[in-house]
């Protein structure tokens, strides 16, 4: 497959939205909060004004009640002679609640339409102290009346001032503010959704051409390099072929061999160069794929790998439970296993054991290798297909490191999964897991 770097374009778009999505919901609620504080002190400071207004119209009032005291219907003659007065301080008293208390705490008077619980008023705990008081929207404000001319030390009480104003508007702008803010929200995450993903689509740009040009050289490079290393393998098989070397002093046969094995190592390297260029660079071919059962490949691997692990007194044992049906490249399926299989018999000690089991699991077939060898650490089994990465030296060995990169390509060219574990043994056990074949 080409390099596809669409799941971490996703990652970092998705990342960017909720950064982006954290910072507008802060913003919002930051303005929703200080509208909500804003919108408490200015009803605050009005019904403070009201309470004000009414209390400056107190000693008249008082004046009134007194003057007005044995007059019929004083009632009607009280509140027509103070209207206009307390209108034109608190302007319209629709949505406003003002009422004037005696010292007793007995109704005077009491103007606006506002709605408002005037009995549990005779239940205040500290009557004698300014207080905002609650009730049912609106903000309501309890105020003491003192004479203008006593003294702190000597204070005359004259009455009590109730006022309250309703927040039902000032509720309604909340509300319109809050949906302005939710939707504004939205629109910002969706415009922040689609300017991220344009700007990691930009800024991955140089990093997807990095990788196709590093492809193009590696496929290049791996091309080129066949042609020598045919031709010198080529010039050592014919001489080794007509005798020559046999002829040849000791010491430049000698070299001559180490040059051949040197060439083959080289020609190996080459072949798996460009095998792992085949697999990135382009989605998977699937015309030479077939169904077939995996375990009859497992079983043909075991018996051509026998003879090499009866040379390594390495015991070799198969658990393999047909049928294991997929779908997928015979070929590099057959590397994918061998390359596991030649992996766990060159880190497996002598007298050791290496297991190999197939087996269907659910809608997947897993392959497992366990090799008794010293094991991978847990820090570095991520690593270890990596490639050209090797492990310490206990897992270090001649090859290049492509072959487990090799599995792990061939795996996800057929929809797998590949892991390193921990094998009860302290070996390491690689399991594979492919599609089963529907």
């Amino acid at each position: 497959m080409e390099p596809d770097l669409s799941r971490i374009r996703w990652k970092l778009t998705g990342r960017y939205v909720l950064i982006s999505a954290f910072v507008l919901l802060v913003f919002g609620i930051a303005v929703f909060l200080e509208v909500s504080r804003a919108r408490s002190a200015l009803l605050r400071e009005q019904v403070q004004q009201l309470a004000s207004a009414a209390a400056s119209q107190m000693p008249l009032i008082l004046h009134e009640v007194e003057e007005y005291s044995h007059l019929p219907n004083q009632q009607l003659q009280l509140e027509s002679g103070h209207v206009a007065l307390l209108e034109s301080r608190a302007s319209a008293l629709e949505n406003k609640k003002i009422v004037l208390f005696d010292k007793d705490r007995q109704i005077l008077s009491q103007f606006g339409k506002l709605p408002a619980d005037l009995k549990a008023l005779q239940s205040l705990r500290n009557p004698n102290e300014r207080q905002f008081l609650a009730v049912p929207n609106g903000v309501a404000y309890w105020r003491p009346v003192y004479l203008r001319d006593s003294t702190a030390a000597n204070r005359e009480l004259e009455g009590y001032v109730f006022s309250a104003v309703s927040t039902a508007t000032t509720d309604r702008e909340l509300v319109r503010l809050r949906n302005g803010l939710m939707v504004g929200g939205a629109v910002g995450a969706i415009a922040a959704a689609v300017l991220s993903q344009w700007m990691v689509s930009s800024s991955l740009k140089p990093i997807r051409d990095q990788l196709h040009r590093l492809i193009r050289f590696t496929s290049d490079a791996s091309h080129e390099l066949r042609h020598p290393l045919t031709a010198i393998l080529a010039v050592i098989g014919t001489a080794r072929e007509r005798g020559q070397l046999d002829r040849a002093e000791p010491e430049l046969s000698q070299k001559i061999n180490r040059i051949d094995q040197a060439t083959a190592e080289m020609t190996r390297l080459v072949e798996d160069l460009l095998l792992l260029t085949r697999l990135d660079r382009a989605a998977p071919d699937q015309q030479h794929w077939q169904h077939f059962d995996l375990c009859e490949l497992a079983e043909d691997l075991a018996a051509l790998y026998q003879d090499r692990a009866s040379s390594q007194q390495l015991h070799l044992h198969c658990e393999l439970k047909p049928p294991a049906m997929v779908h997928g490249h015979p070929d590099q399926l057959r590397r994918l296993v061998s390359n596991l299989l030649v992996n766990a018999m060159q880190f497996t000690p002598a007298g050791g054991a290496v297991t190999l089991q197939v087996q269907l699991q659910g809608q997947q077939v897993m392959v497992v290798i366990e090799d008794e060898g010293p094991g991978i650490p847990s820090d570095q089994r991520r690593l270890v297909f990596e490639r050209f990465w090797q492990a310490d030296a206990a897992r270090s060995g001649p090859n290049a490191g492509l072959g487990l990169s090799i599995a792990r390509s061939i795996t996800q060219v057929h929809g797998g999964l590949i892991e390193a574990q921990s094998a009860p043994s302290g070996g390491c056990r690689m399991v594979v897991l492919l599609p089963a074949a529907a």
